[in-house]
């Protein structure tokens, strides 16, 4: 189960440091983190998000979100990002997921918003808690 006061900390110092936003989210490694914009698309990922979905760093930047969605959850997945965008509420909640390999991971999700950070435009962080 994913730490909600860790990641109300690590919310709360974003919003006082957004400089800081990358020496953060890497400075956490239990947990692995996400950004993405208001499109989906990574901005950035901690060096444990990475080993959780067996990616490198190049082959998430730039690309949708939904890469790590089993594809018959992407549309609804994507959909609730963009709601999430709008909102800026999201409840913490359990995902099947999907690693580079294919393989379906459980994980558990908590997530944030800053417009504070990049470029000052809508972005969600997402924490994930997987413990294989």
């Amino acid at each position: 189960m994913i730490n909600v006061l860790k990641t109300k900390k690590i919310k709360e110092a974003i919003a006082n440091q957004p400089e800081q936003v990358q020496e953060i989210i890497d400075n956490e490694k239990e947990m692995g983190i996400c950004i993405t914009n208001e499109g989906g698309n990574f901005v950035t990922v901690n060096p444990r998000y990475l080993e959780i979905y067996g990616y490198k760093k190049e082959e998430v930047l730039g690309a949708h979100f939904s890469m790590m969605l089993p594809p018959a959850d992407a549309k609804k997945l994507s959909s609730r990002h963009d709601a999430f965008i709008e909102n800026k509420h999201e409840i913490i909640r359990n995902w099947e997921v999907r690693n580079k390999a294919g393989e379906i991971l459980k994980i558990s999700a908590d997530a944030g918003y800053s417009e504070v950070i990049f470029d000052k435009t809508p972005h969600k962080i997402t924490f994930v808690d997987y413990n294989s």
